[in-house]
């Protein structure tokens, strides 16, 4: 299979041999397509069929509201799951839109087809199952994170609360973030200017320093 180095890559393939896999193409209808940055590859409210997975480069969740107003709901990049959470609740039509950042590869595969057990009932597909189980768990967890994010009553604890977060998934006083300003505003859900400002502030109390999406905290002085 011509993409299966870029399928073994991703956690919900992982331990999948290249012979199941092409088993798993007739079995879960995969398809995969190519998209140039800023592409559509889901929209808000087309009826929901597939389960996309990023193979390569990045996209982003937007939900646009009815007053017309676009939110940066996350970023997605190599082997997260776009849908994910449409394969057990049956909704009916997806929530929210899938816009390629850059260039990008993606494979769908037919929900119904990955939650229903093949007729052989083989390991492979259990395999698959748990993977899935696993990355709902996860889903739940950063879902989670950004509520108690978002819950902060001003933009600069929302910051900190962010940064923390981020430095402490990459373990590290010096990590990056996978947004722009805008961004970043976006999904915190502040005014860019607000953001900017106290962005600014932090660095000129030592708190934080940044350049362009590469943070550093210091940890000593640190708090939300």
């Amino acid at each position: 299979m011509e993409n299966f180095l870029h399928i073994k890559k991703t956690k919900i393939f992982e331990t999948i041999s290249e012979n199941d896999m092409q088993a798993m193409a007739y079995c879960f209808k995969i398809k995969f397509r190519n998209y140039n940055k800023n592409a559509t590859i889901i929209e808000q409210g087309q009826p929901v069929e597939d389960v996309v997975l990023i193979l390569k480069g990045s996209a982003k969740v937007e939900n646009i509201d009815s007053f017309g107003d676009v939110t940066l709901v996350t970023k997605m990049k190599a082997g997260d799951l776009f849908g994910l959470e449409n394969i057990y609740i049956g909704q009916e039509q997806y929530k929210d839109s899938l816009v390629a950042s850059e260039a990008c590869l993606v494979m769908l595969m037919n929900r119904h087809r990955l939650i229903t057990p093949c007729q052989n009932r083989c390991k492979r597909h259990e395999i698959v199952v748990r993977n899935l189980m696993k990355l709902i768990v996860e889903r739940n967890h950063a879902l989670s994170d950004k509520l108690k994010i978002l819950s902060k009553k001003s933009t600069r604890e929302k910051v900190l609360a962010y940064l923390y977060s981020e430095s402490q998934k990459a373990g590290s006083a010096y990590f990056d973030i996978p947004y722009n300003k805008t961004e970043f505003a976006n999904y915190l859900s502040v005014d860019r200017s607000a953001l900017s400002t106290v962005l600014a502030r932090l660095k000129e109390e030592g708190i934080i320093d940044y350049d362009k999406k590469h943070y550093h905290i210091d940890t000593k002085s640190f708090e939300i």
